[in-house]
């Protein structure tokens, strides 16, 4: 099962999750973003910047409330970071909250961490011949499990705080004990599914599902008293900053290449790939995946700064609680685990599949790579191998798009019947069509960059301008043999006016004709009835009757047929 996945819903084909993924695990297909699982390091940069919150995890919070509602003994395990959290006023209401909720008992994972650290120690003290890597980190793991396989001999082979402390816990407490991890990270929950993990977490969620929890149980933890773990360690707090392992773990980090202190992705692939090169030999490199340690893990639940996280987490150290003395239990567990290569097998494109792909998007010359980032690659060539391998689509391509939109725009005006002749705000021609150059014989005459006036009365658009309203009508231009139906608007925007005509000259020479024709029969027709009128008269005359109710009809008869409407289009040179 998938530990990522996305919303197909809420994704907005804005490519930012592809953009901010170290090792570009995005795939994306008609415009919905997936997660490459065989190349997802879990290090959760997707999901943290996400814009849409498309993407997310399974969340655990079901499985808790089942424990507790079957009154299962439940004991949590708050990572160290939790005294860096910022959506309570201390992490005591943390403690007490999941207290109400029905929580057995609350510990550190840093009981856990220390036996972890004494062991890194111990290896430190052992080791002259190779590299050390830590493992407590699971996204550094990962990179080295499917990035650089070579540098599997440098892992430490030991578990993580996290399954340390549950394996203490099961071994106290019970196996039937159900042991929450609560933390920063999205890489425990994969971490859980582990078979050195799996028997010792039962859940693992982050802070931010805690909070979530908490609000479903309308549990207000501002509303509680204090409460401080039932279990925890009054040093090694530093555990989840840079150098906290090295610290715990009594290994001086000097500036000496012996000992070396990374955190943040970038600064860690860039470590493992001079190691792996053989650049760097150094006897202990301690990992971090996230900037500063774990309190800038993508699953704290603050946007606070790394110095305020440290700020906070510095002064819930020196809480009066943690200088007690008392003596804490002791549970020895095993601490080994094996690390494996997941390496996955990626098809290398060609050369020529690669140049293939960069012709589509119009990119025939290195110099036509714009490389600008768009499309979440760092550059046009690698996002022609992503095509390649099928985890993108030529359309992400925005310069491409941009291009092909402007492209099927000028085929509309260039094709189409309509002239379309475009001027600036002091009526300057800057451009026009060519059914407008038909029409005005304007190319010949050179008319860009000339004034309208020039060439055709430009009232019109002047008007359109001034008052910034559209006007309709149809002209008549003599001396070009031309009728136009026009309608000029103006664009205040792009501080030009455009002008649309339609040539309607054989329409309105079929019109005319027809008009003539129409005269011509009411002429002879007016003829012939008042020759029959006279007839009318005569005849009448001779009866003895009145013609004047005829005569009238009659006339009013020739009124209506001689009635013609204007021609409807002012007159032009």
């Amino acid at each position: 099962m998938s530990t990522i996945f996305t919303s197909k819903a809420e994704c907005r084909d804005c490519y930012k999750c592809i953009r901010y993924c170290p090792v570009k695990a995005i795939g994306l297909k008609e415009g919905q973003a997936w997660v490459v699982e065989e190349k997802c390091i879990l290090c959760g940069k997707c999901i943290a910047v996400c814009p849409q919150q498309a993407k997310s995890t399974v969340s655990q919070v079901p499985l808790l409330e089942e424990f507790i509602s079957n009154h299962e003994r439940v004991i949590v395990s708050l990572a160290p970071s939790y005294l860096a959290t910022s959506s309570f006023s201390s992490p005591w209401k943390l403690v007490a909250a999941l207290k109400k909720a029905g929580v057995f008992r609350v510990e550190e994972t840093l009981l856990g961490a220390k036996p972890v650290a004494m062991a890194y120690g111990k290896l430190m003290q052992e080791n002259n011949t190779h590299t050390i890597i830590t493992s407590c980190c699971p996204v550094t793991v990962n990179i080295i499990e499917k990035y650089f396989p070579s540098l599997l001999p440098s892992l430490s082979g030991l578990i993580s705080p996290m399954v340390a402390h549950g394996k203490q816990l099961k071994a106290e407490w019970g196996e039937n004990t159900k042991v929450v991890f609560v933390g920063p990270c999205f890489a425990k929950k994969d971490e859980r599914e582990l078979e050195d993990a799996r028997p010792f977490i039962d859940v693992v969620l982050t802070f931010n599902e805690l909070i979530s929890f908490f609000t479903q149980k309308k549990i207000e933890p501002e509303e509680l008293a204090d409460q401080f773990p039932d279990e925890f360690m009054s040093e090694i707090h530093t555990f989840p900053l840079k150098q906290g392992i090295l610290k715990a773990a009594g290994i001086c980090d000097s500036l000496s290449a012996e000992v070396i202190s990374v955190s943040g992705l970038r600064e860690c692939m860039e470590t493992f790939e001079a190691l792996s090169k053989g650049q760097i030999k150094p006897r202990f490199i301690e990992a971090l995946a996230c900037p500063g340690g774990c309190i800038g893990g993508p699953a704290m639940d603050n946007n606070l700064t790394l110095p305020v996280r440290k700020a906070r987490l510095y002064h819930f150290t020196n809480a009066p609680e943690f200088k007690r003395e008392e003596e804490k239990r002791e549970v020895e567990v095993n601490l080994k685990r094996k690390h494996t290569a997941s390496q996955f097998k990626e098809v290398t494109p060609t050369e020529e599949e690669i140049r293939k792909v960069l012709a589509l998007t119009g990119k025939f010359t290195p110099e036509d790579e714009t490389n600008c980032g768009g499309c979440g690659y760092s550059s046009c060539r690698e996002k022609a191998e992503a095509v390649c391998r099928g985890l993108a689509e030529l359309e992400m391509c925005i310069p491409y798009m941009k291009n092909k939109a402007q492209s099927f725009s000028n085929a509309v005006v260039e094709s189409t019947d309509n002239g379309i002749i475009v001027v600036d705000k002091d009526l300057i021609i800057q451009e026009f069509n060519p059914a407008a150059d038909r029409m005005f014989n304007l190319k010949e005459r050179l008319a860009r960059g000339c004034k309208l006036d020039k060439f055709i009365n430009a009232a019109n658009f002047r008007r359109a301008w001034k008052t910034q309203n559209a006007c309709s009508c149809q002209k008549l231009y003599k001396k070009l043999n031309l009728i136009t139906r026009q309608t000029i608007y103006p664009l205040a925007k792009y501080g030009v006016v455009i002008g649309i005509f339609t040539d309607v000259t054989a329409e309105e020479r079929r019109k005319s004709k027809f008009d003539s024709m129409r005269q011509e029969a009411l002429t002879r027709a007016s003829k012939v009835i008042r020759e029959q009128m006279q007839i009318a008269q005569e005849i009448a005359g001779l009866l003895g009757e009145s013609t004047s109710e005829t005569k009238a009809t009659l006339l009013e008869l020739i009124e209506i047929m001689q009635e013609q409407e204007g021609n409807g289009y002012d007159t032009q040179n």
